[in-house]
């Protein structure tokens, strides 16, 4: 939530504003209407860190593309012909961890194949509270139901330890866009040679997709994102 614990039961008068640099909004309380703070998800990880949130839980109907539709097309059929099929239209087919090849709602259903079959995923199927989305484990499950995958058979290891750094060749496999109060958000997933996957967030690159990138960079965590073991990374810099 974006105030305070305290104002969470009651009800938000207007839209959320900015003051001196800072943003609020006005609630009714019993006593009338109050101005209160109006957090960023980062201030109110830091005020409520049992309360902290994946690094993949934000605003995440817009950032995987159900949008207003409220839903996105995902594919089943033999993996490597989905992959073939799909790596021809990367305008309209987009590739994420947890859905594989997939389809925002926003972009035509590319012509099909035989053997693939489109399959609409809706929000509510994959929704928590709010505009969140339930445990990334959670939702792969359920999309591997949907469009049989087979189980996860990455050879990943986590590099590094916590708070070293690492030189590595990688290639930017995925790259999703978020805004926040302090402005726009890119979450890269990378990979290196030996297939390890890297999560890096900024505010201070947009690496293309495909691009292949030497870094220096400092482990910040290491933590499981789908099965997979990954290795979460900060304070890059292209080398």
């Amino acid at each position: 939530m974006p105030v305070a614990k305290t104002y969470q039961s009651m009800e938000i008068q207007g839209e959320p504003y900015q003051e001196n640099k800072r943003w609020y909004v006005n609630i009714l309380s019993t006593k009338g209407v109050k101005k209160v703070r109006w957090y960023s998800d980062a201030e109110y990880a830091r005020m409520y860190p049992e309360e902290k949130k994946d690094l993949m839980d934000f605003n995440a109907r817009h950032a995987f593309g159900f949008d207003e539709k409220g839903y996105i097309t995902i594919y089943k059929g033999d993996p490597k012909v989905v992959e073939e099929w799909a790596e021809n239209d990367r305008t309209n087919i987009w590739y994420n961890l947890i859905f594989g090849y997939y389809t925002p709602s926003k972009f035509p259903t590319p012509k099909i194949l035989n053997g693939i079959e489109p399959i609409q995923l809706k929000w509510e199927q994959v929704q928590n509270y709010e505009d969140r989305m339930k445990p990334h484990e959670e939702v792969a499950k359920l999309v591997s139901s949907l469009i049989s995958v087979q189980p996860c058979t990455s050879n990943s290891t986590y590099q590094g330890q916590e708070n070293t750094w690492l030189e590595k060749e990688v290639v930017i496999k995925e790259n999703l866009k978020r805004e926040d109060h302090f402005g726009e958000k890119h979450t890269h997933f990378m990979r290196d040679a030996e297939g390890n996957l890297y999560l890096w967030e900024t505010g201070a690159k947009n690496l293309e997709i495909g691009m292949a990138v030497k870094l220096k960079m400092k482990v910040k965590a290491h933590k499981e994102v789908n099965g997979e073991k990954c290795t979460v990374v900060w304070y890059c810099k292209v080398i």
